[in-house]
């Protein structure tokens, strides 16, 4: 039995340990499996390259990057504000760590993280009126948890990206090769590509943390666009009235700010016109209103007021009127982005907190992006 059980291990390392270091050294080559510390420190050295790996890793990610960068300004959220770049807060050392946290109680933790690691003197968090329903918090908590272990199970499950990287593939070695041999660079920018996801999708978070607005979503802008209300509210279920639980986290975001020394700005950033009409005016969709009426209201500023946060709600102006200014109905791009943070600029009670922020500056990079709904700043 000894003898057969020797046989059969010798069998398994023969086969499976090579096969194993293969898939080690693809997935090193394809810069799936390298420490996310090791990728932030990469792109301190470089500003062409653009990483994107698996969902979970996003949080994580970013975290190594705001050790680097240390942000005076860090900004916080969902993909709502993932165009935000730090050139429209210089000269303010400036973080975009958006779309690492979207249910409330994931906003707070990552905001307790990050300053745990860097002291930012203001942190802007994305904070829209559907964060303030339950259910889809519920369904967030479970979906969108981030992986801050980075254990075995985080390096299994980056194995598991090369081989589906491989099959996708469908057994084309000299795609394969190319992708692990030579340099892969976005079509925008040329930015080189480093992470299975980021090689595979052409796009990836910068070294600023900003995003890449994705070649698929700029080819069906149009027709996104166009959905307007439908899109929204598909993708943002509604409540009748703020959840006083998620509220609460708002709550605990106040008292993390005072014991950490940071400020709290709030922004719920722009949606497309047609999207926002619909939530002010459609009879049959009121039920599922409240959670956009309230968080508008000024009772409900006045309680964020109470906490020490500023909310300044920017979801409908004069920016949601052009859909130049979004990729889709709920995401603007970095014009929409740029137009917004020059809007608030003229606020006092915002304007305040960036003394330093040259507002001719800002409107100069506008005039010479006339025309680009993407891209700004290259």
């Amino acid at each position: 039995m000894a003898r057969y059980l020797a046989i059969v291990v010798a069998l398994f390392a023969v086969v499976f340990l090579p096969l194993l270091a293969v898939f080690e050294w693809v997935g090193w080559r394809l810069g799936a499996t390298v420490p996310l510390s090791m990728i932030a420190a990469q792109q301190s050295r470089t500003e062409r390259l653009v990483w994107l790996g698996t969902f979970k890793d996003y949080a994580p990610y970013k975290l190594e990057r705001i050790k680097q960068v240390r942000p005076e300004v860090l900004l916080v959220g969902s993909s709502r504000c993932g165009q935000a770049r730090e050139q429209m807060f210089r000269p303010y050392v400036t973080y975009n760590a958006c779309l690492t946290a979207w249910p409330l109680t994931h906003v707070v933790d990552f905001v307790d993280r990050a300053t745990t690691v860097a002291k930012p003197r203001v942190v802007v968090v994305a904070l829209d009126y559907f964060l303030f329903g339950d259910f889809l918090a519920d369904v967030w908590r479970k979906e969108r948890t981030m992986d801050f272990a980075q254990g075995i199970d985080s390096h299994r499950r980056k194995l598991h990206d090369v081989a589906d990287f491989v099959t996708r593939a469908h057994g084309d070695l000299d795609a394969i090769r190319s992708a692990m041999m030579t340099p892969q660079l976005e079509p925008v920018d040329n930015n080189r590509l480093i992470g299975t996801e980021a090689i595979r999708g052409k796009f990836g978070f910068r070294k600023d943390g900003s995003v890449m607005v994705a070649p698929p979503y700029r080819n069906a802008a149009a027709e996104t666009l166009a959905r307007g209300a439908q899109y929204v509210t598909s993708s943002f279920p509604g409540a009748p009235h703020l959840s006083e639980r998620e509220f609460g986290e708002i709550e605990r975001l106040s008292r993390l700010s005072r014991e950490r020394g940071f400020s709290v700005i709030a922004i719920q950033y722009p949606l497309l016109e047609s999207a926002a009409a619909f939530l002010d005016t459609d009879e049959a969709y009121w039920p599922y209103s409240g959670l956009w009426r309230e968080i508008r209201s000024p009772q409900t500023v006045e309680r964020f007021a109470q906490l020490g946060i500023q909310f300044f709600d920017m979801s409908r102006t004069e920016i949601s009127r052009d859909a130049g200014n979004f990729f889709d109905p709920a995401h603007p791009s970095e014009r929409g982005m740029l137009k917004t943070y020059l809007a608030l600029l003229d606020r006092p009670e915002f304007s305040k907190l960036f003394p330093l922020i040259d507002r001719s500056a800002l409107t100069a990079d506008l005039e010479k992006g006339q025309g680009e709904q993407f891209d700004l700043y290259h």
